[in-house]
This record gives structure tokens, sequence and C-alpha cells, in this order.
């Protein structure tokens, strides 16, 4: 395990001992990449009216990410000298290519706006993308004045709702750290997993009783997504145990997972099923370990994909030939994720080291 050696009171520093079994030949890598293609997938075939064949939904994808993220970051801030430098650390981690995005989305849409560019440039709806999407309120405001005005959908990048969501969970740790601290982890993680089922299932019935999208929406929302990130977090602080009785958990997990697609009472412990299987394939498996070797631009992907779909769908591709359409989204958000990454990523990373 990670076990806690002191706690500081002016900042509640947690200093854990590393475990060995926590190695990096890992293939998170892969796992990364599978969950980006599989929301990049859901996306395409949602915003071009297709069909998804793909085998893991945008639901389940989504989930993934942030039970890595409770995985990782957790780590990552047990491993802090202080809160303040697991902040910004995190800051640095998500923001240059988070803020990048955003405005190369704000300045592009100038070359496809039904606006003047005086008129696109001045549009108050312009300055607000920018105030909504710069603090993660991309809720406030997705789309942007005279762009993809009568497709599907106009938001500029649906993605972005769960940056906020990613922000806050980041935000929660150093209060359920301390409460730890405080009580006992096994009834912390007990406790925050069950609130956020009755959360979840609460925001599920007022929604099916009223109608109201709202609902259904905050149903997603931190308060939802608590249930995949702290299941990451339980199988780091808890990861010997973990690994000793994988063989048991691994078959188990997967088998309930595939079946909670189809029977709504295994629906509780589906967050818990997925971190089960997807750490235990990471930390189990040597087929991908390579990839470690090579730099991971799986967060660009999800980051750019979305506003790339939108642009293909502006030119008319999927009418002419879904899979031409496909290929050039593809192609194109690896071709930004990696100038992404090696423009802006990785000489902050660098300054961070």
């Amino acid at each position: 395990m990670l076990p806690y050696i002191r706690c500081a009171m002016n900042n509640q520093l947690l200093r854990p001992q590393v475990s060995p079994l926590l190695h990096n030949e890992n293939n998170l890598d892969i796992v990364r990449y599978y969950l980006s293609f599989a929301v990049l997938f859901a996306h395409f075939a949602e915003l071009t009216g297709s069909t998804n064949y793909f085998p893991t939904s945008s639901y389940t994808a989504v989930g993934g990410f942030f039970m890595l993220s409770g995985f990782l970051v957790f780590y990552s801030y047990l491993r802090s000298r202080s809160i303040a430098q697991y902040l910004r650390r995190r800051a640095q981690r998500i923001l240059p290519p988070y803020i990048a995005i955003v405005l190369l989305c704000a300045v592009c849409g100038a070359f496809i706006t039904n606006l003047s560019v005086g008129n696109y440039f001045s549009s108050s709806q312009f300055w607000q993308y920018l105030g909504a999407n710069l603090t993660f309120a991309n809720f406030l405001q997705p789309s942007l004045p005279g762009v993809f005005e009568g497709q599907v959908y106009e938001s500029v990048n649906g993605s972005l709702w769960t940056m906020k969501v990613e922000v806050l969970l980041y935000l929660s740790i150093p209060l359920v750290a301390w409460l730890m601290m405080r009580s006992s982890r096994a009834w912390a993680l007990v406790a925050i997993y069950a609130l956020s089922y009755i959360y979840k299932v609460w925001m599920g019935f007022m929604y099916a009783d009223t109608g109201e999208l709202i609902y259904r929406i905050m149903q997603r929302q931190v308060g939802g997504q608590l249930l995949f990130f702290y299941s990451g977090v339980a199988i780091l602080l808890y990861f010997d145990y973990f690994q000793r009785y994988i063989r048991v958990l691994f078959p188990i997990a997967l088998a309930v997972g595939i079946a909670s697609k189809y029977v709504n009472c295994f629906d509780a412990i589906e967050p818990l099923c997925i971190a089960i299987v997807i750490i235990g394939f990471a930390y189990n498996c040597r087929w991908f370990v390579w990839m470690r070797k090579y730099d991971n631009i799986a967060y660009d992907i999800y980051l750019f994909h979305y506003p790339i779909i939108q642009l293909v769908v502006y030119w008319g591709l999927p009418e002419r030939n879904i899979y031409l359409a496909l290929a050039v989204v593809v192609g194109m958000t690896l071709s930004l994720s990696l100038l992404s990454w090696y423009l802006i990523e990785r000489p902050v990373m660098r300054r961070r080291a």
C-alpha cells in the first residue's frame, strides 16, 4: 500500500512510500489512446449521423479517463511537496493545450463564419465564447458567431465540458486526503462512492419524472463522475492488494462490466469494474510497454478532434464519402495533436522538470 508517513497541519502534506508494484512498465499509453479514439469515433458518428462501430461507448471512455485521472493524479498529489506544487503541476499539464485549442478555434472561426471579419471579432458572442471557455465554463457559450450554423450541433468543441469536471475533481483531492487522515481511507472512499451513486440515481429519477434535460446534464457532472475518479484512487491506495488478487478480480469485473450493459442491477458497481479492468490490463500485460518510449498525445487528440469533425461536416465531406471524412478527421487530429505536443506541451514540461 501507500502508507501515510506524516501530515503537516499547515498544508496537509501526505508523503507516501512508493509501492514497488507501481512501476513504469505498463500499458497506460495504449489505454489512453484507446479511450481517446473511442470518444473520437462516438463524436464522429453523432455529428455526421453515421453508425459508430467502436466497441466502447463515449460514456465508458470518458468515465475511463476520469478513473485514470483519479489513479494518476492522486499519486501525483501524494508525491508533491505542497498543495501549491501539486496545483502548479496540474495547471502546467492541462492548461497549455487547452488554452491553445480555445484560442485556435476562436481565430480560425473568422475564416468560416457567415459574418464579416469585423462583425465576427466585434460580436459579443465571440468575447463571451473566449471568456466562458478560458474559464472552463464552456456550457455558458459553446458556439462562435456565425460558425457551424445549421449543423447537428453548433458547439465548437463539445468535448470541453469534461474539463471543468476534471478541474473540480483535482481540487477535491486535498480535501479528501485530509478526510482520510482524520478518519479512514476505506470509509472515506466508500462514503464518496455511495454519495456519488445516490446523486446519479437521484438526477436520473428527476429527469425521468420531469423530462427536464438539465437533470440529465447534471447527472454526468462532477457529482456523478466521483464514482469513476475515486474508483481509480481506491485501486491506487490498495494497489498491492489489487495486484495480489487481480487474477480473481479481473474476470469478475470484466463479466460484471459487460453484464451491466444489459442488467441494471450491476449499474452501481460498473465504475469500479471498469477501473479494475483498465488498471488490471495496464499493469499485468506487457504487449504495449514499448509505447512508453514515445510521447503520448492522447490528451491532445481528445481536445482537438471535435472541432475538426465539425469542420469536416462544414466542408460536406461525410455526404460525399463517410470513410474519406473519417480518414481526414483522424489525419488532421493526429497532425494537430503532434504539433501541440512538440510546440506547446513538451517545452512546458521540460521547464517544469
